[in-house]
């Protein structure tokens, strides 16, 4: 702790935090920095009894004039212990130790801030400094790991890919999102739009007493974002850039050439099919592709961002732009992403005005998974040109001509290009003894636009040079779409904070009015729009979609915090949203929440020698989530309808979509259970946590009965109506282990432990509605690997248990209901997409001016379906891996591989079986990075505040036991979550960069 250092110590602080030098007497002059080098801007240091003082500037320095020899000067900074230091003459470096204590002290919850030591619902935070650590095209990609009972589900590896953040396991049928706030304002595209270098914190709303203030919105959890600030001092520039290289982490093993014809015409012959004329007498047989190869590429990464933050007595700013060029590992593919912000802010007497504006524009060239083709295909022909191989190479004459599947993407123009704006406003009266009063307008504007045109081209040409229709593309073609979303808020806040007889009241009541406005459009030709590059049409067929949507919320909230003593805390909210989602008289939703936590430390009769930290909290919440369209509702009838019955041609009245008057909102009711230990002066820390959330009266599709009247348009797919008949459980263990400390003087270390543990279950779907299972593996059979049933996780693995080979080497699917018969009625639970246990460690280390960053992360006990096994076991239009070489054959009967034939394709052997299901635990190297800041000494020379260089390696390793190309499968969240379907690799990134201030 900070104290009064007598002149011994004073003079002896040399190796320790006080250093002396020649100076003249009456103006004291020094840095203040904290234990790793790093200058504490805005530090207050003022002289001890008087009101002189001043605070640090950008560089940590300070001057104060008329300073006395044997006067003691007292800094104190947030987070950091107060210091103490008697002034002898002498210019001074001072060295300030961080208070575990006080480090952390605020956390920012809905519609504020409480100090952490008040808190009593669930609310995880993670540090900014760990994020801009790892590079990503996506915030939410940098979260996985750093907390418990958060999973991020992403397509890893593909340039500016959309990532989803699930807390605490999905518990709705439509979206799982959370409720992104952005410093006040509602984000309608989640992180995507932010620049890592922007953020100030992060804080995860888990529970319902966290979480319920934001109401009907809040079911699936809240993050919320707070971007940096300026400081009152001189201005501060900083600037941050890198360039990484990315490459694939795995890709599997593909049969050569040689390999493919001595394999295809295997197959043929188990198939009763002749030899493909291709692979028995090849046209060119030194042709040997590895299309992986071709459809991979050096994939570079740039990232820069710079700053300007400063302010003055009365008003602060801070201002920023960042650029990121990713392009992709596949060829043809890419992203851009460019970000401006500016926040300000000023304050004069009981009035304050603040704002924060942040743009920003993505641009991505979307990229597909790549297809490995046959080896024997060529990719080029002799005058560079891209070329298609013909009709004798596949084994299955059906399965139509080779085509060369890079020609798509190389010739056609495609991006999706989108445009947010986000910002808020907020004027604030200070009114009277802790009554405030805050009016804030805040809004996102959004606008997506995707092309995409295809012209025409070929890949095969005749003997005397004129291309060959039936290779290439004959049809000059336009897709192009537009969305744009409006969204704004206007609330009104009246806030009263006071203490007194040891009790700290801080009381809460608004009004919140938000509307939503949706409007899209799309077109697409139909016919030939003429020539090879003509983008216009006006009188060509096309077929044109629109869509035009608003909605309204409006809410009443309130919330009364009590701390007695910083001892014993009461935390309760309510809040009412009328939502025009519903109809008239289901609109309505009420949202309260309880939350209390009793600090036991701070009883007289507690031992705080070795346990300096003991608190117990629980709370209860109820939370809302209306994520359908508007209208749902409202029934729709539409017409006339021609059809067809016994060869002749009707025309019936009109096509009716029935809905229920009756949706309400779905309801989360959650209950959570912590407690808080900190040992040795909370150097080191523990905290676990029990939830349990159950989702009820949530919206389901329902099968109509014909007695219902419901008819529906020939060639349409029939519309179900929503009912509020489902219900879904989530319940788990959240574990956190944390230990910071500053060893020695030049060795300091901040590391932390976190598991978390998770059980899905799905309660009921409700009278008439039937399991939901995803979407068919295969357009060669309507077979779905997933099912969504009571008594089983979301989206379980389903499908048929195998029991051994019949003669022939096909499966032999098991007899589950023991009628004699195999058909679908056999096919049961074969495994569970949800780990049994997920973690992550984080190590923060420095040493002198070096830096280490060390983070792992997996999950244990999760199952995939591998689906990329039918492509590459039983497709035969693409290429195969090496696995098939050990199928079972007449010679071969110690494998778990059936015998490879055509008609694999069709169903049979690659029906969705215990055949694809893999464990999908894993354990990986997300990020290590070492970092060197150099001396001040030295930049100071060249005008310089900061200057960092770093290199690091993400996703360095990957331990594992699945086949695929990476355990991270890429899928939603919901039904088809764990089913691997994309054959996209991860990507392993290496990374330089640098960091400067002046």
């Amino acid at each position: 702790m900070g104290g009064v250092l007598n002149p011994q110590i004073a003079e002896a602080a040399t190796n320790q935090s006080v250093h002396v030098q020649a100076q003249q007497a009456g103006a004291c002059k020094g840095i203040v920095k904290d234990s790793t080098g790093e200058p504490l801007i805005g530090a207050s240091v003022m002289v001890k009894g008087t009101k002189t003082g001043t605070v640090t500037g950008i560089d940590g320095d300070f001057a104060l004039d008329k300073v006395n020899k044997g006067d003691v000067l007292v800094i104190t900074y947030l987070g950091f212990e107060p210091t103490e230091v008697k002034y002898n003459g002498h210019p001074l470096n001072v060295t300030m130790q961080s208070d575990s204590h006080s480090l952390e002290e605020l956390v920012v919850v809905g519609y504020g801030v409480q100090k952490k030591s008040s808190l009593t619902g669930s609310v995880a935070s993670v540090s900014s400094k760990d994020i801009v650590k790892q590079t990503s095209s996506n915030v939410a990609s940098t979260l996985q790991g750093r907390t418990p009972g958060v999973d991020i589900i992403q397509q890893a590896g593909v340039a500016g890919a959309d990532v989803n953040i699930v807390i605490r396991g999905a518990a709705s049928f439509g979206a799982t999102e959370p409720l992104y706030v952005i410093d006040g304002a509602f984000s309608n595209n989640g992180l995507t739009t932010l620049n890592p270098n922007d953020i100030e914190s992060i804080e995860i709303l888990k529970d319902g007493a966290a979480a319920a203030i934001y109401g009907s919105r809040a079911a699936n959890g809240v993050v919320i974002i707070t971007t940096k600030r300026g400081k009152k001092g001189k201005p501060l520039v900083e600037i941050d850039g890198s360039f990484a290289a990315q490459t694939p982490t795995n890709v599997p093993d593909f049969l050569n050439a040689a390999q493919w014809r001595e394999f295809a015409n295997m197959v043929a012959d188990n198939s009763g099919l002749a030899h493909a004329p291709e692979n028995d007498n090849p046209t060119n047989p030194n042709v040997d592709t590895d299309w992986a190869d071709q459809w991979l590429q050096f994939a570079p990464m740039w990232n820069l961002n710079a700053s300007i933050s400063g302010g003055g007595e009365n008003s602060t700013f801070s201002t920023s732009v960042g650029y990121l060029d990713q392009k992709g590992m596949t060829i043809y593919s890419g992203y851009k992403r460019y970000n401006f912000r500016v926040n300000s802010s000023y304050k004069k007497g009981i009035f304050s005005l603040s704002e924060n504006l942040s743009l920003s524009h993505r641009d991505k060239t979307p990229t597909t998974p790549f297809s490995i083709s046959l080896p024997t295909l060529p990719v080029h022909d002799a005058q560079g040109r891209l070329v298609s191989g013909g009709p004798d190479y596949y084994i299955n004459p059906e399965d139509g001509k080779a085509v060369n599947k890079l020609a798509p993407l190389k010739y056609s123009d495609r991006y999706n290009r989108t445009t947010d704006v986000i910002g808020a406003i907020n004027a604030q009266l200070d009114l009277w003894d802790g009554l405030k009063y805050k009016a804030t307008f805040s809004a996102n504007w959004s606008n997506a636009h995707s092309y995409t045109h295809t012209p025409t081209y070929n890949t095969m040409w005749n003997a005397d040079g004129t291309p060959d229709v039936d290779f290439g593309n004959t049809r000059n073609s336009i897709s192009e779409s537009r969305g744009e979303t409006f969204t704004y808020t206007i609330d009104n806040l009246l806030s009263y904070n006071k203490t007194f007889g040891g009790h700290s009241i801080d009381a809460l009541v608004g009004t919140s009015w938000m509307r939503e406005y949706y409007r899209s459009m799309g077109i697409s030709t139909i016919n030939d729009i003429g020539g090879t590059n003509i983008t216009g049409f006006q009188s060509i067929d096309g077929k044109i979609s629109a869509g035009d949507e608003n909605a309204a919320l409006l809410s009443f909230f309130g919330r009364l915090n009590n701390d007695y003593k910083n001892r014993y805390l009461l935390s309760a909210s309510i809040r009412r949203d009328e939502s025009s989602k519903f109809a008239k008289d289901c609109r309505v939703g009420y949202f309260p929440s309880v939350s209390v936590g009793w600090n036991v430390q701070e009883e007289s009769w507690f031992p705080k020698q070795t346990i300096s930290k003991l608190k117990l909290r629980a709370s209860y919440g109820e939370l809302g989530s209306n994520f359908l369209d508007p209208y749902n509702f409202d029934d729709i009838a539409y017409g006339p309808i021609a059809y067809t019955l016994n060869g002749k041609r009707f025309t019936s009245g009109r096509a009716a979509y029935l809905k229920s008057k009756n949706l309400k909102w779905e309801t989360a009711k959650t209950t959570d259970i912590g407690l808080e230990l900190g040992f040795f002066d909370n150097a080191l820390t523990f905290q676990v946590e029990y939830f349990y959330k159950k989702n009820v009266d949530l919206l389901a599709q329902i099968d109509l009965n014909l007695s219902s009247g419901q008819v529906f348009e020939i060639n349409s797919s029939r519309e179900k109506p929503y009912v509020n008949t489902a219900s879904v459980e989530n319940k788990g263990w959240e574990f956190m282990l944390g230990y910071r400390k500053q060893l020695t003087r030049d060795f300091s270390i901040d590391a932390s432990l976190n598991v978390s543990t998770l059980s899905n279950k799905v309660l009921a779907l409700g009278d008439n509605v039937q399991p939901i299972t995803s979407g068919a593996m295969s357009s060669f059979f309507n077979d779905s690997p997933s099912i969504t049933m009571p008594g089983y996780p979301i989206g379980s693995f389903y499908g048929y248990k195998i029991d051994g080979f019949d003669a022939d080497g096909n499966f032999m699917f098991k007899d589950t209901d023991k009628n004699g018969i195999i058909n679908a009625d056999d096919k049961v639970i074969l495994g569970n997409p949800i780990p049994d246990f997920s973690y992550g460690l984080n190590v923060n280390a420095s040493y002198k001016n070096f830096d280490l960053t060390l983070f792992l992360q997996g999950v244990q006990g999760n199952d995939i379906f591998n689906q990329m096994k039918y492509t590459y076991y039983f497709d035969y239009s693409n290429n195969c891996v090496t696995d098939v070489l050990n199928a079972w054959s007449p010679t071969n009967h110690n494998t778990g591989i059936p015998v490879m034939k055509t008609q694999n394709t069709n169903g049979g052997n690659s029906l969705p079986s215990e055949f694809y299901i893999e464990d999908g635990s894993y354990l990986r190297c997300k990020n290590l990075q070492l970092g060197y800041t150099f001396p001040e000494k030295i930049i100071s020379k060249l005008g310089l505040s900061r200057l960092r260089v770093y290199g690091g390696v993400q996703n360095l390793f990957t331990i594992t036991n699945y086949s695929g190309y990476d355990p991270e499968v890429s899928s939603n969240a919901l039904f088809s979550r764990g089913i691997d379907s994309k054959s996209y690799p991860n990507a392993r990134t290496y990374t330089l960069g640098f960091n400067v201030s002046f």
